[in-house]
This record gives C-alpha cells, structure tokens and sequence, in this order.
C-alpha cells in the first residue's frame, strides 16, 4: 500500500511541476523561466525538479511536445476524415478556427500553446527546429494535403497554404493587446475571431470553387 502510495504521489508531483512548468514558460519563455519559481508554483521541493525532469531544458522540452502534440496532432489529420465537399469545408473550417481560437483565453491550453509559440518565433530556444519538423511542419502539411484536393498546380498549392497559414499566424504570434487594437471597437474577440474564420474560409471556397 505504501509503495501504491508512493507511486500515486510521484505522478501527482510530476503533473504538478509540468503544469507549473507550462504557466512559467507560457508567461516568461525559457530563457527567462526560473526553476526555483516553478517549484513555488508547483508546491514541491526545489530538488523535486531534477529528480523527475533531469533540468529545466528538458522540462521545457517536455512541456512543449505535450502543448504542442495535443493540438496540433489532430489538425495534421483533418484531410484523413474527407469523402466528400461538405466534408472538405468542413475540414478547412476546423483547420482556420483551431489555428485562430488557440489564442482565446477562454481556453487555457491552447493559450499556452500559443504563448510558447510566440517565444520560439521571438527567442528561438535549441529545440526550435525540433519542433518545427515534429509539430509545426505536420500541421502545415495537414492543411496543404487538404487544399491539394482542390488544388493541383504545386506552385498555387505553395500560395494557397502560405497565405492561409500566415493569416492564422498572426492571431497566434499577437497577444491580448494587439487582439483588441485591431478589432472594431465592442466587437469581443471570440466574435471577431469568428468573423475573421469566416472571412478566411469563404476566401478559401470562392477562390477554389469548381
């Protein structure tokens, strides 16, 4: 019983430090995130991070394939669920909103998603191209397999995906301040990010269309 005791508590400390992780590397990117603060944060014992993570690179690695894998996985996969138009909208759709709505504080992993997102682009860390191949790379590639169903020419195909996933980018790379300055005043931002998903998508169906 002890020993089950022992084991529960570890995965207990363990999933408090990468929480804590996520929040400290979310706000200060990890050039500047403390692991003695992460420990604060968590709860534990200072020592407490070694022992589980080995360092604090290593626990940002960790960190970031999480954020990054939960989210991104299943946008790399979209164009595997298409049999038909209907179904391709669809897809596209889901693509731009999951891309634009990873910045809303309404969800708090997706905003930490983002916020990582927005220190590799602005501090690139030693695992930034790590990171690009292994998660970056497939979600671009999951929305450029399903432009491909509408799009054969492979330099249009170029200039389709690039510019879709730049205006994505931009929501994702702006915080909370540059959200409200460009947004019509009262509008709220899950309603202007609704309207900028549309605008992009029907952008996207009129410009493929036939």
């Amino acid at each position: 019983m002890a020993e089950r005791k022992k084991r529960i508590d570890g995965v207990e400390t363990r999933e408090a430090i990468l929480a804590a992780a996520a929040a400290e590397f979310a706000e200060k990117g990890f050039a500047l995130a403390s692991a003695r603060e992460i420990c604060r944060r968590a709860g534990v014992n200072a020592a407490l991070l070694a022992r589980y993570f080995g360092s604090k690179a290593a626990l940002y690695r960790l960190v970031a394939q999480r954020l990054f894998g939960d989210l991104g996985a299943p946008l790399a996969r979209l164009a595997d669920g298409v049999t038909d138009e209907a179904s391709w909208r669809a897809a596209v759709s889901e693509w731009v909103d999951d891309m634009l709505f990873m910045t809303l504080p309404t969800a708090p992993a997706q905003k930490l998603c983002a916020a990582l997102f927005r220190h590799e682009v602005t501090a690139p860390t030693k695992f930034h191209r790590e990171f690009k191949e292994s998660f970056g790379r497939p979600v671009y590639d999951g929305l450029k397999k399903l432009l491909a169903r509408k799009v054969r020419d492979a330099e249009a195909l170029d200039l389709w995906a690039s510019s879709i996933w730049a205006q994505v980018s931009v929501y994702a790379l702006a915080d909370k301040k540059w959200h409200g300055d460009f947004k019509p005043s009262g509008a709220g931002v899950r309603e202007w990010a609704e309207k900028v998903r549309d605008h992009i998508c029907e952008t996207v169906f009129n410009g493929l269309e036939g």
